[in-house]
């Protein structure tokens, strides 16, 4: 098991099936999202604690979990503060305003869009053959960043919330779509 912390709000943990097991679970119960899912989610953030140092002062914490193609399962931990969603306190929502879905095929990042439709603003960049959609989720809610990222488990390879990441990509890679990525490539 391995806790990567991404930033002061995001912490990633990648488990083998094998420490699966340990818990208690496969990928079938992680899939089922019940009471037991929710325990088990608890005990790594708990175990990614006390590995860390990583703290959750107070907020919301948004799961997302995917399995990935080798057989790992990676759990994303963002612990949201209930002010950083509010539409008044733009100083604290700019702490948590960009999510950037990384995606090797731009078809899949295409079909993400046609699902969420043009709500997202969004550039898409490419750098080194793959694509990034920087998606402006600031004015997001809590539960609609959990919709969302339900949905992009589907469709991208990997997401974070790192803005060093999407500072890096606007000033490196090549600008795509500047404006309305989402609408434009929902689409195709």
């Amino acid at each position: 098991m391995e806790f990567i912390v991404l930033d002061r709000q995001t912490i990633q943990c990648v488990m083998t099936e094998a420490e699966i097991a340990d818990y208690g679970m496969d990928r079938q119960a992680i899939y089922e999202n019940d009471k037991r899912t929710e325990d088990f989610f608890r005990k790594i953030m708990k175990k990614a604690q006390q590995e860390t140092g990583f703290r959750k002062k107070r907020g919301d914490i948004t799961v997302h979990a995917s399995f990935l193609p080798d057989e790992l399962l990676k759990i994303t931990f963002f612990i949201g503060r209930k002010e950083l969603f509010d539409d008044f306190d733009e100083e604290a929502s700019a702490e948590f305003s960009i999510a950037v879905l990384k995606s090797k095929e731009l078809m899949n990042i295409a079909a993400f869009c046609g699902k969420t439709g043009s709500r997202l603003k969004a550039a898409l960049y490419k750098y080194r053959g793959v694509y990034f959609l920087l998606a402006d989720i600031s004015r997001c809610q809590v539960r609609e960043i959990a919709q969302l990222l339900c949905l992009a488990d589907e469709y991208v390879d990997e997401i974070c919330y790192t803005k060093s990441i999407a500072a890096f990509l606007r000033e490196h890679g090549q600008c795509v779509i500047k404006e309305n990525a989402a609408a434009v490539l929902g689409n195709l």
